[in-house]
C-alpha cells in the first residue's frame, strides 16, 4: 500500500493525512463533539488524487460542503451519498452529479451500491483515481441496523476501498458502557484515530499508523 500526496493539505489537526498509504481504512472513534468530523474531512482532502466521496448519515450535506470548500476550494472535488434529506422531507430530493440520495441511514444496500459504484468508477478510469471515501457516521447506521449487519456491510466496503487502492475514513461515536462496536470495527481497519475531551480541551492519538501522534495530543 503506497501513496503520495499531490499537494500540501490544509489540516486543522495534528494528523498528517497525506502520510496515509492508499489501500488504508481508518476508524475515527471517540465521544460526541470531539472533532471526528474535522479529522474525516482532513482524510478526504488529502487523498492522492483530488476526488472524495462522503456518506452523510445524520447531517445534511451543506455544512460538510461549506467546511470542505473553505479548506480546499476548487482544488478538490467532494461528492456525497445523502442519507438524510429524503428521510426528513416529504418531497423527493433530486440526485445531481455531486449528491446522490438513499431513503435513509437504514438503507445499507443503497449506500453500498453508490459507494461501491464510485470506487469502481475510480478504479476503472483511464487514469486510475486514488480517491477517499468517508462515512459520518457509523453510529447512525447502528441506530437503524444491528451491529452484525453493519459490521458485514463495512467488511465488504473496507475490502473494496483496499482493492481500489483508495483511502477510507469512518467516524464512530463511542460510549464507555459499550465497547463492542469499536472493538468490532477496529478489526476491519488498518489504523484508529482516537479522540477525547479533557479539562484542557480535545485530544487525539493514532494507533496502527504513522500519520499522527501516538500519544494523546491536543488539537
Amino acid at each position: 500500500m503506497t501513496g503520495d500526496a499531490t499537494e500540501e493539505p490544509t489540516t486543522r489537526t495534528p494528523i498528517r493525512p497525506e502520510a496515509v498509504p492508499t489501500g488504508t481504512n481508518v476508524l475515527v472513534a471517540g465521544p460526541g463533539l470531539t472533532g471526528k468530523r474535522e479529522i474525516v474531512l482532513d482524510m478526504l482532502g488529502a487523498a492522492p488524487d483530488p476526488e472524495a466521496m462522503l456518506v452523510t448519515t445524520k447531517h445534511g450535506t451543506r455544512d460538510f460542503r461549506t467546511g470542505f470548500d473553505a479548506r480546499y476550494g476548487d482544488r478538490r472535488r467532494l461528492q456525497f451519498v445523502d442519507c438524510v434529506s429524503r428521510q426528513r422531507s416529504m418531497a423527493t430530493a433530486r440526485d445531481t452529479d455531486e449528491v446522490r440520495h438513499v431513503s435513509g441511514p437504514g438503507d445499507l444496500t443503497g449506500i453500498g451500491i453508490l459507494a461501491s459504484g464510485q470506487l469502481y468508477d475510480w478504479y476503472r478510469a483511464d487514469e486510475r483515481v486514488r480517491g477517499a471515501l468517508g462515512i459520518h457516521s457509523l453510529s447512525t447506521l447502528l441506530m437503524y441496523a444491528n451491529l452484525r449487519r453493519v459490521y458485514q456491510f463495512m467488511h465488504v466496503l473496507a475490502g473494496r476501498v483496499d482493492g481500489a487502492d483508495c483511502v477510507g475514513a469512518y467516524a464512530l461515536d463511542t460510549v464507555a458502557s459499550d465497547t463492542e462496536p469499536i472493538d468490532r470495527f477496529t478489526q476491519l481497519c488498518d489504523a484508529v484515530v482516537d479522540t477525547r475531551q479533557t479539562d484542557e480541551g480535545r485530544e487525539l492519538r493514532v494507533r496502527g499508523g504513522e500519520f499522527g501522534p501516538r500519544s494523546w495530543t491536543a488539537f
